[in-house]
């Protein structure tokens, strides 16, 4: 193989991962996102990122809606219905976010691990503060960080949580994390301080497969700092915990490796969806 060959078999993994990186960058912002953001948003140029939207725009899965910028597409939308989160699966887990926000007065999220990392994929909120936080569906961020990352990181096996570790931790030894991660497991439950947002307290609990223990994603209760110490966070732990144990065999069955769910195709052309969510 020539030199140059070398250097285009270099290349083409990089050109390949564009457009998912751009995507993925752009389901975790607050849309419509201008091209500057999303160029910033993933390191690249404004005309690299634009030749990588106008390619996603041409096959559906981006929308352009002119000077306000970019959003997610409904061909997009299709496929997360596909691979994604089940509506039998959002169907029932919302009563119990909604039970578990009521009684905290505060707000309740349900985060599915993706690979090395956890996604926001459901939320209520039980707080009438006019200036509370929005809960931002698709909302990324690693294992490591946050109560909700933690909650399933503990409880993923070691050789899968040391390659999550080494990867993404920084100024912690690894004894420091094991002895974190071992307290999680104990107590069943992780704590978070203000690590994702800004005087932000959280209590998150694994959703564990009951076959094998595998945490397939959590579920937090969070609300403001000042409200939510330490002991004011753990008084919501027995409830915390015992919904999850209810709703993980669901989670289980919808999405754990025996899942019996089964979809049929949706019709990736329908661009009704995302009008309807601006409505």
């Amino acid at each position: 193989m020539t030199r140059s060959q070398h250097a285009a078999a270099r290349a083409q993994p990089d050109l390949l991962q564009r457009p998912l990186r751009v995507l993925e960058a752009l389901a975790g912002m607050q849309q419509p996102a201008s091209l500057l953001a999303v160029a910033n948003a993933v390191g690249l140029s404004k005309a690299s990122t634009y030749r990588v939207l106008r390619t996603l725009q041409d096959e559906g899965y981006v929308d352009h809606v002119g000077r306000r910028g970019y959003r997610i597409g409904s061909r997009s939308i299709a496929l997360a219905s596909l691979v994604g989160p089940r509506p039998a699966l959002l169907q029932r887990a919302r009563p119990v976010l909604t039970r578990l926000a009521a009684i905290a007065a505060a707000t309740a999220t349900l985060h599915l691990r993706s690979g090395e990392h956890r996604v926001l994929v459901l939320g209520a909120d039980h707080n009438t503060e006019p200036q509370r936080r929005r809960i931002h569906i698709g909302e990324r961020a690693p294992l490591t960080s946050g109560c909700s990352g933690r909650a399933i990181l503990a409880f993923l096996p070691a050789e899968e949580a040391t390659k999550v570790v080494t990867k993404h931790v920084r100024g912690k030894s690894r004894t420091e994390i094991a002895r974190e991660l071992d307290t999680i497991r104990s107590q069943g439950y992780a704590l978070s301080f203000s690590e994702n947002h800004p005087n932000l307290s959280g209590i998150s609990a694994p959703l564990l497969d009951p076959d094998d223990g595998y945490p397939l994603g959590a579920i937090t209760v969070a609300g403001p700092g000042d409200q939510f110490q330490e002991e004011a966070l753990r008084r919501h732990a027995r409830p915390l915990t015992s919904a999850c144990t209810r709703l993980a065999p669901q989670l289980a069955t919808l999405l754990g490796p025996n899942s019996s769910a089964r979809l049929d195709a949706l019709d990736v052309t329908i661009r009704d969806f995302m009008e309807s969510a601006d409505e």
